[in-house]
C-alpha cells in the first residue's frame, strides 16, 4: 500500500550541511504585485536536525493565478516545501498553531488532510520559480498552506535560528491559460550496501492525459544521477532526462508541453555510491536515501476532478504516486 508518509515527507532537495550559529535576517524585493510570508521562528539546538510546519493562510481575498514564487532563507536548510491545502474544512480550530515538529506536515490538519499539493518549493538557500507563459499554479481565497522547513546545525556549540522568507507572484490578469499541478512520483525499492554502488529502477504508468512542462529528480547525499526514459504511444522515445548532483537538481523545463497519453510510461532509475560502513534504505532523515521523479504538469479538462489514479492518492489537485519496481 502507499504511504503517505513516504512520498509526503521527502519531496523537496538536501543541500549541504549548516554553519555555525544563525546567518542572521533575510532580506527580498517586496513584490510590487502580490505579497511577501515569513515563517515563524524556531530553533535548531547544535548537532541536531528539525523538521517544523507552520498552518498559515494567504493574505489574498479573491482566487489568485501564481507566475512565480522566489524562496529566501539562511544558511543550513535541508529543505523548504509550501503545501497548499484544498480540503474543505475551514475552521481555523482544526490546524495546528504556531511552529510543529511533523516531517512532511504528515497528519496536521482536518481529516481531508491529504488533499493538498506542493506549490513549490526550495532545495537551496535562494530559488525562484517562474511559470512558462500562459501557465500559473491556481490559489483559492485565502489559501490555507503548511510551511514546511527541515533544518540541519553542524554546529557543536552553537544553536541555529531559520529565517525564510517567500514571494508570491501572480500572473498578468487575462494571461493564464492552463493551471499547473504538482507530479511527485517515488521509488521505495532502495538497498545500498556498505562500501558499494547501487541502483534501482521503477515505472510509472500515466493515468490519464496530461500535458508535463517540467521535469526534475530528488535524492539524498549518496545519489550520483537519475535518468528518465520515456515510452509514449507505443514508441521508445529514449532518456528524456538525466541529473547528476543531487544537491543541485537539474529542472528540465520543456520548449513545449510533453502531451501524454493514458498508458504512457515513465521508467527512471536513481543510482548511488554509499562510503559508509552501514547499508543504507528509503527514509525521511538526512542519512536515509530517496528516489522521485518530479514536475509540473496540467491537464486540458480542469473542469471536472481527475480521475482516480492506480498508486496514487485520491485528490483533486496534483498528483502522489508510487511507482513500480523493475527487477
Amino acid at each position: 500500500m502507499l504511504s503517505i508518509g513516504r512520498v509526503v515527507a521527502s519531496l523537496a532537495a538536501v543541500t549541504l550541511l549548516a554553519v555555525p550559529g544563525s546567518a542572521g535576517r533575510v532580506h527580498l524585493r517586496h513584490p510590487p504585485r502580490g505579497f511577501q510570508m515569513r515563517m515563524g521562528k524556531f530553533t535548531v539546538p547544535p548537532a541536531t536536525e528539525r523538521e517544523v510546519c507552520e498552518y498559515r493562510t494567504f493574505p489574498n481575498d479573491k482566487a489568485m493565478d501564481v507566475q512565480q514564487f522566489e524562496f529566501k532563507m539562511n544558511a543550513g536548510t535541508h529543505h523548504f516545501a509550501l503545501w497548499a491545502y484544498f480540503g474543505g474544512d475551514r475552521n481555523a480550530a482544526d490546524f495546528p498553531r504556531g511552529i510543529v515538529e511533523a516531517p512532511g506536515c504528515i497528519g496536521l490538519g482536518p481529516r481531508d488532510s491529504f488533499q493538498r499539493a506542493l506549490l513549490g518549493g526550495a532545495p537551496n538557500t535562494h530559488e525562484l520559480t517562474r511559470f512558462p507563459p500562459g501557465i500559473a499554479v491556481r490559489l483559492e481565497p485565502h489559501q490555507p498552506v503548511f510551511l514546511n522547513s527541515h533544518y540541519i546545525n553542524a554546529s557543536l556549540t552553537d544553536s541555529l535560528t531559520p529565517d525564510i522568507l517567500f514571494n508570491v507572484i501572480p500572473a498578468k490578469k487575462g494571461s493564464v491559460l492552463h493551471h499547473a499541478e504538482n507530479l511527485t512520483v517515488g521509488a521505495y525499492d532502495i538497498h545500498i550496501p556498505a562500501h558499494s554502488a547501487a541502483s534501482t529502477t521503477a515505472e510509472w504508468v500515466v493515468p490519464y492525459d496530461l500535458n508535463v512542462i517540467q521535469l526534475s529528480s530528488h535524492e539524498h547525499k549518496r545519489g550520483t544521477k537519475v535518468t528518465i526514459n520515456l515510452t509514449a504511444g507505443g514508441q521508445n522515445m529514449g532518456q528524456i532526462f538525466e541529473n547528476d548532483d543531487w544537491d543541485h537538481p537539474y529542472e528540465y523545463w520543456t520548449p513545449t508541453p510533453l502531451h501524454l497519453r493514458q498508458g504512457d510510461v515513465f521508467r527512471f532509475t536513481c543510482n548511488w555510491t554509499n562510503n559508509d560502513d552501514h547499508p543504507v534504505t528509503f527514509g525521511v532523515t538526512t542519512d536515509d536515501e530517496m528516489c522521485f521523479m518530479t514536475g509540473y504538469y496540467y491537464r486540458d479538462d480542469e473542469a471536472t476532478p481527475p480521475p482516480s489514479a492506480p498508486g496514487c492518492f485520491l485528490q483533486d489537485h496534483g498528483l502522489l504516486c508510487s511507482a513500480a519496481p523493475v527487477h
